[in-house]
């Protein structure tokens, strides 16, 4: 007997009209690409309908937001969350806020070639900790870094506007060894700059209401000026 499938389909094709009539011409054709394409695939694998499944719940549940799907992919490095541990036992936070949930808000340019980003964690009743870090640029498409520099970070509740309805408002401000960081109320403004003496200018990153920014110790004098732009581009304010 024939070991090609192609014979034998054409020793089993009906040769009356009732046989032709039971098994039409559109479905031997069908039958022929399904059973060609059987003969091609022996021996490939095939992934098991259960994780198929499985993988299909996952996306339900993702696109239903019931499930944390960043989470699941990838986790926030220990270093991170051991560093800001203290924020999930925050007082008044009601239960604390969770530091591996942070999510890398913005990122600019910092110095010597590192990355100056801000990460926010949000906790129950409309709190949030705010971190702003010096990382390394190869650790910016992470989830958050191992191997950084902590820049101060603070917690607050949606009452506690601590400035943010004006521009600059409650502006903070540390030096360090060679760089000054800083926050500022970001009221209407959708965009700040802060402009140096010397004209040059620094972006900033906006997060939870507030600018936070960068810049080198030496041009923290003559002081620079904050400006903050609408959406349209107008100027809103400055500081």
């Amino acid at each position: 007997m024939s070991k090609d499938l192609l014979t034998t389909l054409e020793k089993l094709r009906p040769t009356d009209s009732l046989s032709a009539e039971l098994w039409p011409e559109n479905v031997q054709v069908a039958t022929r690409i399904r059973i060609i394409a059987d003969e091609n695939n022996i021996g490939t694998p095939r992934v098991p309908r259960r994780r198929v499944g499985a993988v299909a719940l996952v996306a339900m549940l993702c696109a239903a937001g019931m499930v944390g799907c960043a989470a699941a992919t990838a986790m926030m490095p220990k270093p991170f969350t051991d560093m800001y541990s203290g924020w999930q036992t925050m007082p008044g936070t009601n239960g604390g806020i969770d530091p591996s949930t942070a999510e890398r808000v913005g990122s600019i340019p910092g110095p010597d070639g590192t990355v100056f980003s801000v990460f926010v964690a949000h906790g129950a009743d409309g709190w949030g900790c705010v971190a702003p870090v010096f990382e390394t640029s190869s650790e910016t498409d992470k989830v958050g870094p191992s191997k950084f520099i902590s820049l101060g970070h603070g917690c607050r509740s949606n009452d506690d506007l601590y400035g943010a309805d004006s521009f600059g408002g409650g502006a903070g401000y540390e030096a360090g060894s060679h760089e000054a960081t800083y926050d500022a109320g970001a009221g209407g403004a959708v965009r700040a700059e802060l402009h140096t003496a010397d004209g040059q200018i620094y972006p900033t990153i906006l997060a939870e209401d507030r600018f936070y920014g960068w810049i080198p110790l030496s041009l923290t004098f003559p002081r620079p000026t904050l400006v903050g732009y609408a959406a349209d581009g107008t100027v809103v304010g400055t500081r």
